[in-house]
């Protein structure tokens, strides 16, 4: 059947209510995944909790919308289904119009429908992965661990299937790695310098759709996925940090994932290791925001936090002082401290503040390679920690 944008709503998987014992709601979006689903499914049919023991799998849903599909996809989760009953795992099978068959809408229609499911409920926990993704046996005890710990949304720790990784060339593999320490080194970094109490280091710099979670009363208020065809979790990432959504990265959540040079979007994980494979020896073409950049910007985020947390206690000539004395080069105006006032979400503030400045700033440090950056990143980042710096990120 072809499905239009109108006939998705909140009854979508009507067919299959919710038990009243369902706490979390897996959406998994599929489209010709045949050589990895059933890995995907099996890593749910044995999932433990915290204390090793069966998961009680009345708790959890898992919702797998197939779009589009020509391989044998369907027919495997629905061998699945047959051979585990105990596993509520409910299955969609559409064909989407070509300017509906992209992963942003599927995800979002996806998570909207878990959210609607899991209200009924009294709300929940809505979790996603993909179809090429195998969750670690702990997956929804850990995040729902963090969640109880505080957090409204958490991004796990994404790794390539270790024979996959082995198997890139050496260049791609190169390139890969030093990303994800250039990466890991500065969200480290930005948990020392701005400390977050919900997302302590050690902390990770992933909050995508192979791993991610988030409490429906956090999805509500932010109004869910936004409208676009690809990164969807990019640009949802944007708009829960606009409201202060508290996001933990943790390492106690982890999946693996495929290594594919052809992707399902046009922009992803996939994309990046083809750029890369292209990329070469030629080394020398990536460059990255220096270290020096990297300090100057999360220390600023972090002295206009800490004024933040003084609105409602400090007058205009005050709030003008505060900024001249942490951040001597920001731009300041009657419009700035406007905006303090009408804010309601300290991020909301932060973009605005920040893009204005980025337009009147006529400096910008310079770019370097990523080597000088990572080496630079690590010596700035023991300057900021009590203890030697052990890259544990990567594994």
């Amino acid at each position: 059947m072809i499905i239009t944008t109108e006939d998705f709503s909140d009854s979508f998987f009507s067919k299959f209510k919710i038990l009243p014992g369902v706490k979390s709601s897996v959406v998994i979006p599929v489209k010709d995944e045949e050589s990895y689903i059933l890995k995907t499914l099996d890593s749910f049919a044995n999932q433990k909790n915290l204390s090793g023991k069966p998961i009680d799998f009345k708790e959890f849903e898992i919702l797998v919308l197939a779009n589009n599909c020509s391989d044998q996809s369907v027919s495997i989760i629905k061998k699945f289904q047959i051979e585990n009953p105990h596993i509520n795992i409910y299955l969609e099978e559409v064909t989407l119009l070509p300017n509906q068959a992209n992963i942003g809408f599927v995800r979002r229609k996806l998570m909207d429908c878990a959210c609607a499911r899991l209200i009924k409920n009294g709300g929940g926990i809505i979790l996603t992965t993909d179809g090429d993704t195998m969750v670690a046996p702990d997956w929804i005890a850990q995040t729902q661990l963090e969640i109880n710990s505080g957090a409204e949304v958490v991004g796990g720790r994404i790794l390539l299937y270790p024979n996959e990784l082995e198997s890139l060339d050496e260049f791609t593999l190169s390139h890969h790695l030093k990303d994800e320490k250039y990466q890991l080194l500065i969200a480290e970094l930005e948990g020392h310098i701005i400390n977050y109490n919900f997302d302590p280091v050690p902390r990770h710099h992933q909050h995508f759709n192979g791993s991610f979670a988030i409490t429906t009363g956090c999805y509500v208020k932010s109004g869910g996925v936004p409208v676009v065809d690809h990164l969807e979790d990019c640009a949802f990432f944007d708009r829960l940090r606009m409201i202060d959504a508290k996001i933990r990265h943790s390492h106690q959540v982890t999946v693996h994932t495929s290594a594919r040079w052809v992707g399902r979007t046009e922009i992803g994980l996939s994309y990046q290791l083809n750029i890369w494979k292209n990329l070469g020896t030629k080394v020398e073409n990536c460059y990255v925001e220096c270290a020096d950049s990297i300090v100057h910007r999360l220390t600023e985020k972090r002295s206009l936090k800490d004024i933040w947390d003084l609105k409602g206690h400090i007058t205009k000539v005050e709030f003008k002082q505060l900024i001249q004395q942490t951040i001597p080069e920001f731009f300041i105006n009657d419009e700035i401290f406007d905006l303090f006032n009408t804010s309601i979400y300290f991020g909301e503030w932060y973009e605005k503040v920040t893009a204005f400045n980025q337009k009147r700033s006529a400096y910008k440090f310079p770019d370097v390679p990523i080597d000088i950056a990572i080496r630079d990143l690590q010596i700035r980042l023991k300057e900021y920690s009590n203890h030697d710096f052990v890259q544990t990120s990567i594994r």
